[in-house]
C-alpha cells in the first residue's frame, strides 16, 4: 500500500486522528448546525448561499454536496490551510497536544516550517509583553491606564493584554537571549531596520499591546495603543506572511458560532474588550480598516446577522454605510446601532451600563432604514426643493428592495413621514429597479453565470454503469460486517476495478482485510490523493445496498464484465497492430488470450442464475 502519510508511523497518525475531532476542527472555520446525525453549514471551499456542507461526527468525515470536496480531518486541514499530509498531521498534533517524535521534520516544506517558527515567535512576544505589563515597574503606568479605563484583571488575562517598554530595543534584546535574530522579528513586523542599516529597533514602544489571533488561535500580529503623544495613536503590525488587516477580525477566535446570534462589529480594541467584559461576548473589531469582502466571508461562517456599532460622527456614518453594503453583499442581515455623536461603545457601556447599551442594540436599524435616516438628516421637509431631493434619494434606496411586502412596509412608513402616497413611492421604486435590471447581464447568460474567478457552472460528468457498480460494491465492503468477506474475496480482486480511483480504494480495503485491520473509511482517506478522496466521498453517499447474495453477485458480475470487455477490446487492438506488422507468433499468442477472455466472459453468466452453485 502506497502511503500518503509518508514517514509517520500508523499508530502516531491514529493517535492524532483520534484526538482531532473533525466537528471541533471544522467549527473553527464553519458555523455548523446539528441536523439529525450530521452537522450542516456553508461550504468553506466554494461560494454558496444555501448550506450543502455536511460533517458526520460518528464517522469523522466531511462532504460537500455542492463542490464534491470530502474526506477526514486531515483532508479538511490540508485543503483549508494548503498543507501537505505530514504538515497537516503536525498542525493538528500541535493543536491537540499530541507529542510527535522530534526527528521527523525533513518532509515539511520550508514555508510550513517558517510559518510555525513565526507563530512561535509571536506567541513568545505576547507572553513577553504580558509579563512586562504585570511584573515590571515600567508596566505599572500601563496597568494604571487600563484600570482607569475600567479593564479588570480577568479581562487582561482573557485577551493577553501586554505592554511594550519605552526602550528602543528591549524586545530585540529579549529575543537575542533566546537565540532569535532581529531579522526574524523584522519578517513578522516586530522590528524595523534603522535608517543607517546598522541594526534594528522595536516597532512597538511604550504602548499597550493587544495580540491578534486568527480563527485557529494562532497569534498573527499585534495592535499597540500609545501611552504618550506618539502618533499614530493606534499602531498595527504591518502586512506580513501571517497578518493581513483585511483578512482578519480582532477577537473573532473568542466569539460563539451560532447563526441565531448577532455579532457586534466595533472599530477599536478597547470598544471590543469593554463590550466583552460587560457580557457582549459576540463582539469583534475591524482592526481600524474599512470592512472587506474577506472579513464579511469570515463573519458569515459564524452568524447570519451582524450589528455595526461605529462612532456616531460623519466619518463613522460613512464607514458604516460602506461596511453595511459589503456585509449585505455576502448575504448577512445587517443592522446598525445609532450611537450619540462623539460617543463610542466603550464610553457608553462604561458610563450608562450594559442595560442601556442592550436597549440601543434592540433598536438597531436595518440597512434600508439606516440609509433613509442618513438621507433625511438635515433635510427640511417643509421646503419643497429639499423634500424632492430627499424623495429622489429615498426612491434610489428603496429600488434595491426586491421583496414586495418589505417594499410596501418601507414605503408606508416613508409616506407617513413626508405626506405622499405609498403607492407613488412603490411605483417609482419599481421603475428604478427595472431600469437597473435592464443594465445587468441577462439571467442565464454566460456573464450571469461567471463569477470573479471566471467560474462557469457546468454539469458533473456522467459515470458508466460499471463505475456505479464498483461504487456500490465498495460501499458494501465499507459498511457491511466481515462475515461475507471470505466468500466475496474468492470472487473478485482489486484488478477487476477499471476506474483508477475505485481500484485504488479497493486495493487499500483488500490489504486492510488481509492484515486483519478494521476497515474504516476515515483511515482510508489517509492513503488517497484529492481525486481519490473525492471518489471515496461519493461512494460513502451511495445508499447501502442489501447484503443479499444475489445482489452482491450481480455487482461482481457487472464489474468483471466491465473488466473483461475492456481487456477484450485491448487485445483486439493489439491483434490488429500485430497483423499490420506481420508478427505471426504474437498473433497466435494474442488469439489464445482473446479466446480465454471470451470463455471467462461466457462463464460469468452462471453467476446471474441463483440456482447455480456459487450464485
Amino acid at each position: 500500500m502506497v502511503k500518503k502519510m509518508g514517514f509517520y508511523p500508523e499508530d502516531i497518525i491514529k493517535e492524532v486522528q483520534n484526538a482531532a475531532d473533525i466537528v471541533v476542527v471544522v467549527s473553527e472555520y464553519v458555523s455548523l448546525k446539528k441536523q439529525g446525525e450530521n452537522y450542516k453549514g456553508l461550504c468553506p471551499f466554494h461560494d454558496e448561499k444555501t448550506p450543502s456542507f455536511s460533517v458526520n461526527g460518528e464517522k469523522q468525515l466531511f462532504y460537500c454536496f455542492g463542490c464534491g470536496a470530502g474526506g477526514n480531518v486531515f483532508n479538511f486541514v490540508m485543503k483549508k490551510e494548503n498543507l501537505s499530509f505530514p504538515e497537516a498531521v503536525r498542525y493538528l498534533a500541535d493543536k491537540f497536544n499530541v507529542r510527535l517524535p522530534h526527528d521527523m521534520n525533513q518532509e515539511f516544506s520550508e514555508e510550513f516550517r517558517t510559518k510555525r517558527e513565526y507563530f512561535s515567535i509571536n506567541r513568545l512576544a505576547a507572553k513577553y509583553y504580558n509579563y512586562c505589563l504585570l511584573h515590571t515597574s515600567e508596566g505599572k503606568n500601563a496597568i494604571n491606564y487600563l484600570k482607569k479605563r475600567g479593564i479588570r484583571d480577568e479581562t487582561i488575562e482573557k485577551f493577553c493584554i501586554g505592554y511594550a517598554p519605552k526602550s528602543w530595543d528591549s524586545l530585540i534584546k529579549f529575543y537575542k537571549s533566546k537565540g532569535i535574530s532581529a531579522e526574524a522579528l523584522e519578517k513578522i513586523g516586530l522590528a524595523i531596520p534603522r535608517k543607517d542599516k546598522k541594526g534594528f529597533y522595536d516597532r512597538f514602544r511604550n504602548r499597550i499591546i493587544f495580540p491578534i489571533e486568527d480563527i485557529t488561535r494562532n497569534i498573527i500580529g499585534f495592535g499597540g495603543r500609545a501611552l504618550d503623544e506618539s502618533l499614530p495613536k493606534y499602531l498595527n503590525s504591518p502586512e506580513t506572511p501571517l497578518f493581513s488587516k483585511g483578512d482578519n477580525l480582532y477577537a473573532l477566535s473568542k466569539i460563539k458560532k451560532d447563526p441565531s446570534l448577532d455579532v457586534i462589529i466595533v472599530e477599536g480594541y478597547m470598544d471590543c474588550i469593554m463590550l466583552h467584559q460587560h457580557g457582549f461576548e459576540n463582539t469583534v473589531a475591524s482592526l481600524g480598516t474599512a470592512l472587506t469582502k474577506n472579513q464579511a466571508k469570515l463573519l458569515k461562517k459564524y452568524t447570519n446577522s451582524v450589528i455595526l456599532s461605529y462612532d456616531g460622527d460623519a466619518a463613522g456614518e460613512a464607514a458604516t454605510v460602506r461596511g453595511m453594503e459589503v456585509l449585505a453583499q455576502e448575504g448577512l442581515y445587517v443592522k446598525v446601532l445609532a450611537l450619540p455623536e462623539g460617543k463610542d461603545p466603550d464610553e457608553i457601556v462604561s458610563i450608562y451600563g450594559p442595560d442601556y447599551f442592550r436597549g440601543l442594540l434592540n433598536n438597531a436599524e436595518d440597512l434600508i432604514n439606516y440609509k433613509l435616516t442618513l438621507a433625511k438628516k438635515g433635510i427640511n421637509i417643509n421646503n419643497s426643493e429639499e423634500k424632492l431631493k430627499f424623495i429622489e434619494q429615498a426612491i434610489e434606496i428603496l429600488s434595491a428592495v426586491d421583496s414586495e411586502p418589505e417594499l410596501e412596509i418601507y414605503a408606508k412608513k416613508l409616506a407617513s413621514e413626508i405626506g405622499i402616497s405609498a403607492g407613488s413611492i412603490i411605483k417609482e421604486a419599481k421603475e428604478k429597479r427595472k431600469k437597473s435590471a435592464q443594465a445587468m447581464p441577462r439571467a442565464g447568460s454566460r456573464e450571469s453565470l461567471t463569477g470573479s474567478n471566471n467560474f462557469v457552472l457546468s454539469k458533473a460528468p456522467a459515470i458508466s454503469g460499471v463505475h456505479k457498480a464498483e461504487r456500490k460494491l465498495l460501499k458494501f465492503m465499507l459498511e457491511s460486517d466481515n462475515r461475507m468477506w471470505k466468500n466475496l474475496g474468492e470472487k473478485i480482486e482489486p484488478r477487476f476495478f477499471t476506474n483508477k480511483n475505485t481500484k485504488k480504494i479497493a486495493e487499500i480495503i483488500f490489504e486492510m482485510v488481509n492484515k486483519n485491520q478494521e476497515v474504516n473509511a476515515s483511515d482510508i482517506f489517509n492513503y488517497l490523493d484529492e481525486e481519490e478522496g473525492a471518489e471515496l466521498s461519493a461512494i460513502l453517499l451511495e445508499n447501502l445496498i442489501s447484503d443479499d447474495k444475489e445482489i452482491i453477485n450481480s455487482l461482481v458480475v457487472k464489474i468483471k464484465q466491465g473488466y473483461l470487455k475492456k481487456a477484450i477490446s485491448q487485445v483486439r487492438r493489439e491483434i490488429k497492430e500485430a497483423e499490420m506488422l506481420g508478427q505471426r507468433e504474437e498473433i497466435n499468442s494474442l488469439l489464445n488470450t482473446y479466446q480465454q477472455l471470451k470463455t471467462e466472459m461466457n462463464g460469468l453468466k452462471t453467476y446471474t442464475n441463483p440456482g447455480k452453485e456459487g450464485a
